[in-house]
């Protein structure tokens, strides 16, 4: 059961559900918990009426049967009607969907008939979805900032200015004094880097002359190199083939640059 509804969070996912035979007490019920079995708040909407009877009647006699819930507002928010005026009597069911409507648009519901003729076993529910309504969320107050401006003592205070300045002149030291270390630390830094600069300019200097003594120190052995190639037979021939080839490739040039000329 839905009896009630949180107001503590922002919203929530839809619920959908159905209530029992409202009908069950008679032809008529009001939309109260009680009878629904949900609390008729803000947020609960109508999506459908189910119902079900029986109709009891001769063939022939006139007989109508209405299933209705009065508007708050006026009027019927809700009514169907079936007409049994020449019909015999026997088992209705029906569902009729309805685009969510908020319950505080239903009032009273019954079943009234016309003619000759009754109902038996009446069933009616609604079907229903309760969505939890939004919640403003206020922000929290901002913590309160100090102003020296509205500090009454800060306005009304004397100040010792001698106190004031010696208290300024210790800074100035402090400072000093940490502004001469610095400078301390970057020129012993600036030392080390510059004798580690000096002590791997010296290895390089140390190195080239066994390099570059190495590299003088080496020979290559001169003298002539005599011919080792042997051709056979001592004479080359043409190739009387490549000869035929170009022969070929000119006659086939003439010819089209004879078509290009017409």
């Amino acid at each position: 059961m839905l009896a009630v509804y949180s107001a503590a969070s922002c919203s929530s996912d839809p619920i959908y559900g159905y209530t029992p035979n409202v009908a069950v007490g008679g032809s008529s019920w009001s939309m109260s918990e009680s009878v629904l079995g949900v609390a008729p708040v803000s947020g609960l909407d109508i999506s459908g009426v189910i119902y079900r009877y029986t109709a009891v009647k001769e063939r022939a006699d006139p007989f109508t049967v209405t299933v209705q819930n009065e508007h708050t507002g006026g009027g019927y928010i809700f009514r169907e009607t079936d007409d049994w005026s020449g019909k015999p009597g026997q088992t209705i069911s029906k569902a009729i969907p309805i685009d969510y409507s908020p319950i505080r648009y239903w009032g009273q519901g019954s079943i009234e008939t016309t003619g000759l003729g009754s109902v038996e076993d009446p069933q009616v529910v609604y079907t229903y979805r309760f969505i939890e309504p939004e919640v403003e969320q206020t922000a929290p107050p901002l913590p309160t900032l100090y102003s020296v401006l509205d500090d009454p003592y800060a306005q009304t205070a004397e100040v010792d200015r001698e106190k004031f300045l010696k208290d300024d002149e210790e800074v100035s030291k402090d400072d000093e004094e940490v502004e001469k270390e610095d400078m301390e630390k970057a020129l012993a830094t600036g030392d080390a880097d510059l004798n580690m600069a000096i002590g791997q300019t010296g290895m390089i200097a140390a190195m080239n002359p066994v390099t570059m003594h190495n590299y003088y120190a080496m020979s290559i052995p001169g003298g002539m190199y005599q011919e080792t190639v042997i051709l056979q037979g001592g004479e080359i021939k043409d190739n009387r083939r490549a000869f035929r080839s170009m022969a070929n490739d000119r006659l086939h040039n003439q010819m089209v640059e004879e078509q290009w000329r017409w």
